[in-house]
């Protein structure tokens, strides 16, 4: 595997959103539409932990999406979209049923600014996610999943930098490599920020978000591709 050098899922600096600077390499403003048929380790108010709920299912993807729809709680997709907010309610129910009183969601707790909960989070991965699991337990064999993070000022039309700061604040991948014994956790693993590449926002609205990644070769895993992220309830 690829030395990382990426920042290995470090909380570079809180967002503020009143002072975003969007980088926008083109695009403008679009109230969404989807209407073309085309074919998301620590994230930051999240509190992912290291063993987390497993969601179960392959989705052989390599980049597509699905056909797009409402997201189910149990269903699994290639891809879905959901708000900070909802997020959170995902951690704090995995807390509580592990017994761990300590256990917040972020979005308006700790001692630094409150996180944004219309933030909109980008969740893919081959082995498929769902609007029930705030993320997925990868296993040997190189998987990978990755969680886009988008605040208010992104969540338009647009070709964005996977190296924005914006952006890089709260997103990231991870990947497992081929097993080193029949043990199936008994494997590299690397996870961080994306590095070079974009993500093209094709359409967003309250039904699903299409979206366009472009991940460049830090990575041994590609997830490049077009997806139809269905919003989750």
């Amino acid at each position: 595997m690829k030395t990382k050098n990426a920042s290995m899922l470090v909380v570079l600096a809180p967002l503020l959103l009143a002072a975003c600077n969007v980088s926008f390499i083109e695009g403008a403003t679009d109230d969404g539409g989807a209407n073309d048929p085309a074919e998301l380790p620590v994230e930051s108010g999240s509190n992912d932990p290291a063993a987390p709920p497993v969601e179960s299912g392959s989705i052989d993807t390599a980049g597509s999406g699905s056909s797009g729809g409402d997201a189910e709680p149990g269903d699994a997709l290639p891809a879905v979209a959901l708000t900070r907010a909802q997020m959170d309610v995902l951690w704090d129910r995995y807390w509580e049923s592990q017994g761990d009183v300590g256990g917040s969601s972020g979005s308006g707790g700790g001692d630094g600014p409150a996180l944004d909960p219309d933030d909109l989070f980008l969740r893919a991965s081959d082995l498929g996610v769902s609007c029930g699991s705030p993320t997925t337990q990868l296993r040997c064999g190189g998987h990978w999943q990755l969680s886009i993070v988008l605040p208010s000022a992104y969540q338009q039309v647009g070709v964005y930098d996977l190296e924005d700061p914006a952006l890089i604040s709260y997103s990231h991948m991870s990947e497992t490599g081929e097993p080193y014994s029949p043990r199936p956790d008994d494997c590299p693993w690397g996870g961080g920020s994306f590095g070079p590449g974009t993500l093209e926002i094709l359409s967003i609205d309250n039904a699903e978000v299409r979206f366009r990644l472009t991940v460049g070769s830090l990575w041994d895993t590609d997830p490049s591709g077009e997806y139809t992220a269905p919003r989750c309830p």
